[in-house]
């Protein structure tokens, strides 16, 4: 009777756990997106992955955005246990000026999470006034992007995107590492030396193989910029495993 008894304890924290991450459950790779700085009239577009992970269909019931110059709809409204859309956003900068923050509101049948908030950041420079020239002491390094997003690729699939930076500093910027999260990401710099005003370009290249579902990798570099000696990019995909 002792035995009989020690087993149900043993297995009623399992059917606990069980229950607490039972139904729909939705889980977005990235909350923030920050589109850099951008001209005025500029349609900045970015497309957030969100995965169901929990064990029955998740269901999107509506979108909201805090501003009408932003558009924002999901690829797909139901989303089966394990998968994975894209919501897709549009700012449209034109009469916009200066720091930018817009949010994206999704609501779902989550029990636990409702509604989910996603945000696009950056900067608006007016068409009308040119930006103040700006003095900057030492080298700085400057991307037009930190954040790429390959959207649906095959499994077993190389992809490939070219990072573009420039140093807006007053002395030469050295770059002098590439780090990268994982061995299926490479990186390749071009210009590790750059003079002021002078651009440079990071390729890198995503091997797919052996992976699927929402994927999020990051590439770290090192440079003498002091206000900012590491800069992190980040590259996101969503892999559809292939047919066995």
């Amino acid at each position: 009777m002792k035995k009989i008894f020690l087993v149900a304890l043993l297995f009623l924290p399992f059917g606990f756990l069980s229950a607490q991450y039972s139904g729909s459950r939705i889980q977005a790779s990235i909350s923030q997106y920050n589109f850099g700085e951008v001209t005025e009239g500029v349609i900045v577009k970015f497309a957030f992955q969100v995965k169901n992970v929990g064990d029955q269909v998740l269901r999107i019931t509506n979108i909201m955005t805090s501003c009408g110059c932003t558009a924002a709809a999901s690829q797909k409204d139901e989303i089966q246990p394990g998968e994975s859309t894209s919501i897709n956003v549009e700012f449209n900068t034109e009469g916009k000026a200066g720091l930018q923050n817009k949010v994206i509101s999704l609501a779902s049948n989550d029990a636990a999470n409702p509604n989910i908030k996603l945000e696009i950041t950056g900067k608006v420079l007016s068409k009308a006034t040119k930006p103040e020239t700006v003095k900057v002491e030492g080298p700085r390094i400057q991307f037009e992007t930190t954040i790429h997003d390959f959207g649906k690729i095959k499994e077993g699939s190389v992809v490939e995107y070219t990072f573009k930076y420039k140093n807006v500093g007053s002395s030469v910027l050295e770059i002098n590492h590439v780090r990268t999260s994982c061995g299926c990401t490479a990186a390749v710099i071009n210009g590790k030396s750059l003079k002021p005003n002078e651009e440079g370009a990071l390729k890198v290249e995503f091997d797919s193989s052996n992976r699927e579902g929402v994927v999020t990798k990051t590439i770290t570099l090192s440079s003498n910029d002091s206000s900012e000696p590491q800069k992190t990019l980040t590259i996101v995909s969503f892999i559809e495993k292939g047919k066995e």
